[in-house]
């Protein structure tokens, strides 16, 4: 029943590591060699002393985490019994063994130089029949008792040399229950202490990655006809834009008609208007000059009376402008008597017509 337990326990922890973190170190097998000291304890009075073991072991570390050993180990026995007897006794034992890597559990990461495994197993004894110096009974009595099976505690302390090279020290105890005719409650305690160098090998080689299949594009060219381009069209002529048409001038022109009364030169008071309408027009266009022509009416006088009557006309509307504030040298006399007539009522001859043009 109990190897029933170990072999579950030892499948359910294989099962749960081999998905632990792989890296190039793992896994790997590993050979080693172990030298050191052995005692056993009991209650049998014996005095025990620390005695020589040595073992051989091979394994193979599935996992960072996770790995098993088979180990053969030995040790020759030395002893004296209360009563002052002598034993001794040779022993080897075959030991599987369970090994977790603690430190990759704890820094996974890390490539740890020093790494502290947790160790558990089943060594199964064989005793090379015993020899008690001066007590045959004793020895054929305690000689029959074999083969004999345990439980396997410890601890190891594996320095890692090189990626093939490790050093170690190894320390655990064996816990031996013993049946024999002689001493029906023989239970051991065995602790042990190691040390000793392993060889590690087998390491999977990584995988080489392969160069990524670039496929290759057959590529055909296909040669486009080259663009036609229309020709430009001729652009149309520009029709002949016609000669400006000259810029006439219009004449800026001011007509007023004074009249006066029979044989009279005086401005009389409903012409006084006419005279300022004159004098604006001739301000607002200082560059224009001003013709007085001054008539007299056919019917009366005679030529004489009526050419002095005419030219005393001109005068009088002269001076009144010249006295509203235009130049003297604006304004032009002409005379004409009653030599034209440019009304056709008569009296209306009795005037002074005053032109202007800019």
């Amino acid at each position: 029943m109990k190897y029933r337990i170990f072999l579950s326990m030892v499948a359910m922890l294989f099962a749960i590591n081999v998905s632990a973190q792989e890296t190039k170190d793992y896994p790997h097998a590993f050979i080693g060699v172990q030298g050191g000291v052995m005692r056993a304890y009991n209650g049998q009075g014996i005095d025990r002393k620390w005695n020589p073991m040595g073992a051989v072991s091979l394994g193979y570390n599935f996992t960072s985490v996770f790995g098993m050993r088979l180990q053969a180990n030995g040790s020759t026995w030395k002893a004296t019994l209360a009563d002052g007897s002598e034993y001794k006794s040779k022993i080897g034992n075959i030991d599987l063994d369970m090994m977790f890597n603690l430190s990759n559990v704890f820094f996974p990461h890390q490539k740890n130089t020093v790494n502290l495994i947790a160790i558990a197993g089943v060594p199964f004894e064989l005793a090379v029949p015993h020899a008690w110096v001066d007590n045959n009974a004793r020895a054929t009595a305690y000689g029959s008792d074999r083969w004999n099976t345990a439980w396997k505690v410890g601890g190891m302390i594996d320095f890692n040399l090189s990626k093939h090279w490790g050093f170690n020290i190894e320390a655990g105890t064996n816990y031996i229950r013993q049946n024999n005719e002689v001493y029906v409650d023989n239970n051991k305690w065995w602790p042990y202490a190691m040390a000793g160098l392993t060889f590690k090998f087998g390491h999977k080689k990584a995988k080489a990655e392969e160069p990524a299949v670039i496929e290759e594009k057959e590529y055909v060219y296909v040669e486009e006809p080259a663009e036609v381009k229309p020709e430009p069209k001729p652009e149309p002529k520009p029709e002949p834009k016609p000669d400006p048409a000259p810029v006439v001038k219009k004449p800026v022109k001011i007509t007023e008609n004074i009249f006066f009364d029979l044989a009279k030169a005086d401005i009389k008071d409903e012409q006084a208007g006419k005279i300022d309408k004159i004098m604006e027009w001739a301000n607002e266009h200082p560059k224009a000059n001003i013709v007085l022509t001054g008539y007299a009416d056919k019917e009366t006088g005679n030529a004489g009376v009526n050419k002095r009557i005419a030219k005393q006309r001109a005068n009088a509307v002269k001076k009144a402008l010249v006295e509203k504030g235009i130049a003297a040298d604006r304004l032009k006399i002409e005379v004409k008597g009653d030599t034209e007539q440019p009304f056709a009522n008569n009296d209306d001859n009795r005037a002074v017509i005053a032109f202007g043009e800019e």
